[in-house]
Formats: C-alpha cells, sequence, structure tokens
C-alpha cells in the first residue's frame, strides 16, 4: 500500500471517532422514536468545530515542517477554513445551545446547516490532513537527501 491511502485511512479513521457519539445519539433517539431531534442536536457543531480545528492544525504542520509551499493557495484555504467552516459552526453551535436553554424550537435551517458543516469538516480532515501529511514526507525525504554522502 502507498503512503497516500496509508494516511487518508488514518485520517478517515479519526473521524470514525468524531462519528461515534452522533450514533450513540441516533440509537438513542431511534430508542425514543424521537428520530427528528437527532438532527437538532449540538453534538454535529461540536463534531464540525472539532474537526474544522484538527484540519487547520493538520494542514498548518505539514506546512510548517514540508517547507515551501505556494503561500497564495495556503492562505485562502485557511481564510475558507476559518470564514467558512470553524466561524459558522461555533456561531450555529451557540445558537443551537441557547436554543435547548431556552426550550425554543430549532429551525430546520439549523438542523441542516450544522449537519451539512460537520460533513465538511470531515472531508476537510481526511483531504487537508493528507496534503500536510504528504508535505510532511516530502520534507523528511529531502532532509534525508541531504544528509546523504
Amino acid at each position: 500500500m502507498s503512503e497516500r491511502p496509508k494516511v487518508v485511512s488514518g485520517l478517515t479513521a479519526e473521524v470514525a471517532f468524531a462519528i461515534l457519539p452522533l450514533l450513540v445519539i441516533l440509537m438513542v433517539f431511534l430508542t425514543m422514536h424521537n428520530l427528528s431531534s437527532f438532527f437538532a442536536s449540538p453534538e454535529w457543531s461540536f463534531g464540525a468545530a472539532i474537526l474544522f480545528g484538527q484540519s487547520f492544525i493538520r494542514f498548518v504542520t505539514g506546512l510548517v515542517h514540508g517547507g515551501k509551499a505556494a503561500q497564495g493557495p495556503v492562505a485562502l484555504i485557511i481564510a475558507v477554513l476559518l470564514v467558512f467552516g470553524l466561524t459558522p459552526s461555533m456561531v450555529s453551535l451557540v445558537v443551537i445551545l441557547q436554543s435547548g436553554e431556552t426550550h425554543s424550537p430549532l429551525s430546520i435551517w439549523m438542523q441542516v446547516l450544522q449537519v451539512a458543516l460537520f460533513a465538511f469538516a470531515s472531508v476537510a480532515y481526511v483531504v487537508l490532513g493528507t496534503v500536510g501529511e504528504e508535505w510532511n514526507k516530502v520534507r523528511r525525504r529531502q532532509a534525508a537527501e541531504a544528509g546523504a554522502p
């Protein structure tokens, strides 16, 4: 197996653990015959926020260790993660938690938004984690070649 599928498999396994609490909640809501509450659960926003943050860290770590990278595309990816990922995840989390505290119903759009953000975060984590790991691998290979006689 080449290196990239190993990296993608490892990162996907980590996303599976982010899905675990959602699976447990799904099973509980199914048992309670209350499936509609599943999509209103704040765990979606928690998961999205964590995965976007982890995506950011994996990607930047790969850049730092990988050496030279195109500054424009990297800056764009970081901005997209923060503006369209992490920030909406945190805001949706606050709205959903406030909705739970005030016992007001959560709009269908907020439910769709947080599930979509979780899906986006999962894909971002695997893709950007893979890019970061690949850049890190290139750096290690270059360091090894530089040290070779």
